[in-house]
């Protein structure tokens, strides 16, 4: 959606006139988010479009087929572009049952079912696509014409090593890259064998060569030396982008799905600080370092140490003996420190989070900070995380120190091990000084990684630790789970229903709402009053499905919102929150934020209700202001007019207005009331605030205390209450009726003929 100067013209600075009647929204018009929830339903497992929208990282409105089947796979499906005689060819229609076609062409779409009752192919066209053709062999012979896909669920799972491989978020990546971490194992292999060339040579050249004198035949092993050098860098470096490549591709997979996760965890589901959580994603770091780096090398060539030791006792018999003596030492050194180091690393992961915590905390409230002088307070909590940290890190470093050192010490006493052996055995006739020469090379080799083993347990000390609180996040639950499908639901009436809901807080022992019930009416506006901690905010918050109702149920359209998607109830509802959150983005699209459907004419439309326009056409960019972090560089006020029209720019059918003026000045706040009194749409309004200046568009009033309703009528009976005793009572009997389930007897519920006839209905 773009913004073109020439629409800009013609807005002038001071309050602009706002049309009467809204811009037509086409909602939801995804044609491919669409033909992705009939492939999903179609294989039993329906993902609504607004699902596709509000997850998938794709920008545009119309997707490519590419990257339809891209979305599709991460929801379980597999896909596979055919071509059409491979797919309609008669003998391959029996093992096409359980799968969806799809045929796609510039024109249209169709999703393909095999009706095994009738023996046929039936389908299912998005947008005009007509009547589904009778006979596919000359509907879609045309390969120019059309492009034919394969949709089936991921069957494969059984086909796993391990049960459960395929759909882990961790080893799915491992298992996807299973051919090149296995091409990389048998490179490793031929890069070791490699390795005892140098040794043969050597103790040939020791044995035969110098003592005959032959020339030749050194100038023949030292060419095939050569050879195998060249040889085996060619396999090294294959080996490593063998192993680039997989870290590069498990690497996006595993960040994808951790920042996807993060995005659809319920709310109730957040623990700890949002310092606490950046640092847990932090720690993917660990792990993706791990791909990358020359640790994974380090770990695949271990096993291969045996086949150096299996060398040796070939070449040297006995001098393998001081080798294995040598290897258990530094097993033994390294796995008596290893519970020890493991316990360091949990804690410094545990500091690491507090001092994150404390560092973005201070970072995002660093005016108030300044304001209150309270700096020394955050550098105090900042220098105890750090002191810590310091000492695990010392005990860290004195364990791999010991480790380390033990390692170097047993190197050279297994060098000069070998030696001796091979003396005695030399001296015994029963091998030659080359053996000594090779055993000594080979020695090396084979005591290697397990020098490298303590660093080695280091880091992968530092990624248990890292995927334990990875593997923590990605088992809480989330709102749009595979094994849950919702029925699609399209474009709501504005019907919204509260029967007798109680709501506490996780953590929290007192309830927040108890036992509360209203309802309001498609089109009807009604204002929730109360003070302070009253529960106004909680029930725009259930409303809008971030968290679930302890007992009773909420409903939008005689449905319980548990039935609904949230992907699919949100984009049916506007909301501004007393808490303005802005991207550091322009103005026009922190306003279309989450609705890249939307039209410059729509964008300006909400701008102007909301009263963005007053402040954006007086700036050279106009909506294209860039905006710091937050909206820094905006006033409360300003910020407040953005978030309005973010709620209202794709005219939902239920708005959630949370103190919407809360910000503005007195003038401000008369202009949003006129404005929105003049502008004509039938959209629910569910108005939370405490100041009656903007009950003057609102047809009825509940008012809240402590949780509980406490009162309810229309505008004018509540504005009667404030002097009318009798009028007072009457507000309170209307609740006390709603919540009992019947209907109010008062004259709230007989609206004489200016009032709407919603009005009276709790």
């Amino acid at each position: 959606m773009k913004v073109e100067p020439e629409m800009m013209e013609g807005l002038q600075p001071g309050p602009p006139e706002v049309s009467e009647e809204p811009p037509k929204v086409a909602l939801f018009d995804y044609p491919m988010a669409e033909l992705g929830a009939l492939v999903s339903g179609a294989l039993g497992q329906t993902i609504t479009p607004a699902e596709f929208r509000a997850l998938e990282p794709i920008d545009q409105v119309y997707w490519t087929p590419e990257e339809l089947g891209a979305v599709m796979s991460d929801h379980g499906f597999v896909v596979q572009e055919g071509q059409v005689f491979e797919v309609l060819h008669p003998g391959q229609i029996k093992s096409l049952r359980e799968v969806v076609l799809v045929a796609l062409s510039k024109e249209k779409a169709w999703v393909m079912s095999f009706d095994e009752s009738a023996n046929t192919w039936k389908g299912v066209g998005t947008g005009d696509a007509g009547k589904f053709p009778s006979d596919l062999g000359t509907e879609f012979v045309e390969p120019e014409r059309w492009t034919i896909f394969k949709y089936s669920r991921r069957s494969a799972e059984h086909l796993a090593v391990v049960p459960g491989i395929e759909a882990h978020w961790f080893w799915s990546t491992i298992w996807t890259n299973r051919d090149l971490y296995l091409q990389s194992g048998l490179a490793a292999l031929l890069t070791n064998i490699f390795a005892l060339g140098v040794s043969m040579f050597s103790m040939i050249v020791y044995n035969r060569v110098i003592p005959s004198n032959a020339m030749d035949s050194l100038l023949v092993l030292v060419s095939g030396m050569l050879l195998l050098m060249i040889v085996d860098y060619v396999v090294r470096t294959v080996r490593n982008s063998f192993l680039s490549v997989a870290g590069v591709d498990s690497d996006l997979s595993l960040a994808d799905k951790l920042f996807a996760q993060v995005l659809d965890l319920q709310y109730k589901s957040r623990n700890g600080t949002v310092g606490a959580l950046a640092n847990t994603l932090k720690e993917f770091e660990h792990i993706r370092e791990f791909f990358a780096s020359a640790t994974l090398v380090s770990l695949i060539d271990v096993p291969f140490a045996f086949i150096f030791l299996a060398a040796i006792y070939l070449v040297g018999g006995y001098m393998v003996i001081p080798v294995v003596v040598g290897i258990l030492v530094m097993l033994t050194v390294t796995m008596y420190i290893q519970p020890r180091m493991k316990a360091l690393a949990k804690h410094s992961f545990e500091d690491g989070q507090t001092k994150h915590s404390v560092m973005v905390e201070s970072l995002t409230g660093l005016e108030t900070l300044k304001l209150l002088g309270a700096g020394g307070f955050m550098r105090r909590r900042l220098r105890e995380v750090l002191e810590r940290q310091a000492d695990i890190s010392e005990q860290t470093k004195d364990g791999t120190h010991l480790s380390t050192n033990v390692a170097q010490t047993m190197q050279q006493m297994v060098q000069m091990s070998v030696v001796a052996t091979g003396a005695i055995l030399v001296a015994d006739g029963e091998f030659g000084f080359g053996a000594i020469i090779a055993a000594t090379i080979l020695s090396g080799k084979a005591i290697a990684p397990f020098a490298q083993l303590s660093q080695l347990l280091v880091r992968l000390n530092q990624i248990g630790v890292s995927y334990e609180a990875l593997k923590e996040l990605m088992s809480q639950p989330i709102e749009h789970p595979q094994e849950r499908s919702f029925l699609p639901r399209n474009q709501f009436k504005g019907s919204v229903e509260f029967k007798d809901v109680t709501f506490t807080y996780p953590g929290q022992q007192e309830p927040v709402l108890q036992n509360v019930s209203f309802k309001v009416e498609p089109g009807e506006r009604v204002a929730i009053l109360g003070h302070v901690g009253s529960g106004k905010t909680t029930i725009g918050r259930l409303i809008a499905g971030l968290y679930e109702a302890d007992s009773g149920m909420v409903l939008v359209d005689g449905v319980d919102i548990r039935q609904i998607a949230p992907s699919d109830l949100r984009e049916n509802l506007g909301i501004s929150t007393q808490d303005v959150w802005l991207m550091s983005t322009s103005i026009e699209e922190n306003i279309s934020l989450g609705a890249v459907d939307s039209t410059a004419e729509q964008v300006l439309w909400a701008g102007e209700l909301a009263g963005v326009s007053e402040f954006a056409n007086r700036h050279p960019d106009g909506y294209k202001l860039k905006l710091r972090e937050r909206g820094e560089s905006l006033s409360g006020g300003q910020r407040q007019a953005i978030s309005l029209a973010r709620a209202l720019v794709r005219k939902p059918p239920v708005l959630i207005l949370d103190e919407p003026t809360s910000s503005m000045d007195a003038r401000s706040e008369q202009t949003f009331v006129a404005r929105f009194q003049k502008a004509k749409f039938d959209s629910t309004l569910i108005l939370i605030t405490h100041r009656t200046s903007l009950l003057s568009f609102v047809d009825r009033v509940v008012i809240m205390e402590y949780g509980k309703i406490a009162g309810m009528g229309t505008t004018e009976q509540f504005q009667r209450a404030q002097t009318d005793r009798k009028a007072a009572a009457e507000i309170v009997k209307n609740a006390v009726s709603a919540q009992a389930g019947k209907s109010p007897t008062s004259a709230a519920s007989k609206p004489d003929a200016n009032t709407p006839a919603s009005e009276g209905n709790a």
